[in-house]
């Protein structure tokens, strides 16, 4: 069922999902940096979820906001971001921290991956494993941002205390390569060390994907299943998973408390 309650939305791991875990599972081994772009609503955040439960102490989310002026967000806002991803990972988060010093905010990244890395090794010296920071919309990020970050990745000249994984989430005009003008958010050098490069698009999920989904959220008569693919289908309408939902809680309403039919689904997404 859609998320009327607040509850969780149930996880399907549907083409898009398993296509970005396990190029996410291999980047995360690897400790090495890799972009996925694709449009709103084909389940690039709950692939993301997804991943964070799977290695729930070997990662760190942190969620970028547009920047002021519709810029790209700067490395002193990055930082901080960071910090405070690392933070609540840490359970540090009631200690201040310097708020607006790049070069203080930097050094507590530094120091909060070290109390990671300690932690982790533990007494009896086992192998650090793997880190990795996902950028989620990194869209908004500037290139000053993200070719700071590339030297925490850097096997020769790293700056942190050790090779940081580097996940990049974003829309589509998270441009990926040069455009006629030369201009792109990721530099050549960045672009170089990509361990993957993964475009991601509407048509990446399938009528198998569709149904999933909807007997996920308790959608079981076989005509309602049919309505809504052939609906998706359609060259018009985008298999935006969002739109999915919103669209089936209106069915839900409809059915009111009973089974959603397929002509429910016609009269909603058909109406006279």
């Amino acid at each position: 069922m859609p998320n009327v309650d607040n509850e969780p939305v149930p996880f399907v791991e549907t083409t898009v999902a398993r296509l970005m875990l396990s190029r996410m599972r291999m980047t995360h081994e690897k400790s090495a940096i890799s972009v996925f772009s694709g449009p709103w609503g084909i389940g690039k955040t709950s692939a993301i979820d997804a991943f964070a439960r799977e290695f729930e102490i070997e990662c760190a989310i942190v969620k970028i906001e547009p920047g002021s002026n519709g810029r790209g967000l700067k490395s002193l806002r990055m930082l901080q971001l960071v910090n405070e991803s690392l933070r609540v990972l840490n359970r540090r988060s009631e200690r201040s921290y310097p708020g607006t010093s790049p070069y203080l905010l930097r050094q507590e990244v530094e120091r909060l991956l070290s109390e990671w890395r300690y932690e982790h090794i533990g007494l009896n010296g086992q192998l650090t494993p793997a880190f990795t920071l996902i950028f989620d919309e990194a869209q908004h990020l500037s290139k000053e941002a993200i070719e700071q970050l590339r030297f925490w990745n850097d096997p020769d000249r790293c700056s942190m205390p050790f090779r940081v994984g580097l996940i990049f989430v974003g829309n589509n005009e998270f441009a990926m390569q040069e455009t006629a003008s030369g201009v792109s958010v990721l530099s050549g050098a960045v672009r170089s060390r990509l361990l993957f490069e993964v475009p991601l698009s509407y048509e990446h999920l399938t009528d198998t994907d569709i149904t999933l989904i909807l007997q996920s959220r308790g959608v079981t008569d076989a005509a309602a299943l049919k309505e809504f693919v052939a609906f998706f289908s359609q060259k018009r309408v985008s298999r935006d998973l969002r739109r999915m939902d919103t669209t089936l809680e209106l069915c839900m309403c409809k059915a009111d408390g009973g089974p959603v039919t397929g002509q429910i689904v016609r009269d909603i997404l058909q109406p006279v």
